[in-house]
């Protein structure tokens, strides 16, 4: 497999004469969790779905794993929307078999370990749960895959500390050297502490791209390095 699991060149996606994605040139490769950072409207749900293929028609290329992006491509990505797409009147268990039938790299074991983790109850109805929680089934259904790519679009907004320190924990467990996980937020604070990488889009835009070390190396905090970007967005 190529070892540059994402590849964007020149990409740009347009509505009308908007430009959501505005020649993005972006390579990432296994071992990290990135951090792509940007305020409301800056790209960053865009350039997921366009990972995922579910937005098309942008000029540029765009590889996942060596291949150009395409429906097959989806296989090598597990991916966590910024939506409930669930049933309602599923349970949690019933989630759990769903993924099962639906996606061939499920792993049971690594499910029930993270059920257990995030002190899910399975026999709870989708329904009922918090946010917070109803959260918690989707990102353990998504992590419990085992795939190359993990793409978490906005996973912790609006979440209590608690469940968010749950939840990153997780995030932070499931990353190995032969995996790259991304997480979209505009969260800095919540999410800095298990950042590998920071990717700062403005505008549609990679108005930055550095590994987190290099950053503080110069003295700066992560937060004051994302003030100095977005300063004029």
């Amino acid at each position: 497999m190529n070892n540059n699991y994402i590849e964007l060149t020149n990409v740009t996606k347009l509505y009308g004469r908007f430009a959501a994605l505005n020649n993005v040139n972006l390579v990432l490769q296994p071992g990290h969790i990135v951090g792509l950072l940007g305020p409301n409207g800056s790209g960053k749900t865009t350039m997921l779905k366009t990972l995922m293929k579910i937005i098309r028609n942008q000029t540029g290329t765009v590889k996942i794993c060596g291949m150009d992006v395409s429906y097959e491509t989806r296989k090598y990505i597990s991916f966590m929307p910024d939506r409930e797409f669930l049933y309602k009147t599923m349970k949690v268990n019933d989630a759990i078999k769903y993924y099962q039938e639906a996606f061939t790299d499920f792993d049971i074991n690594k499910c029930n370990y993270l059920c257990e983790k995030l002190g899910l109850d399975r026999t709870a109805n989708l329904e009922s749960l918090s946010k917070g929680n109803k959260e918690k089934v989707v990102l353990m259904l998504t992590l419990a895959r085992n795939t190359p790519i993990y793409l978490l679009d906005e996973p912790l907004g609006a979440l209590d500390p608690v469940i968010k320190n749950q939840m990153l924990t997780v995030i932070k467990e499931c990353s190995t050297p032969s995996n790259l996980i991304i997480i979209s937020t505009h969260l800095i604070k919540d999410t800095e502490d298990i950042l590998d990488q920071l990717v700062f889009l403005k505008n549609g835009t990679v108005a930055a791209n550095a590994f987190k070390q290099s950053i503080i190396d110069t003295g700066r905090t992560i937060e004051q390095y994302y003030l100095e970007v977005f300063a004029n967005a």
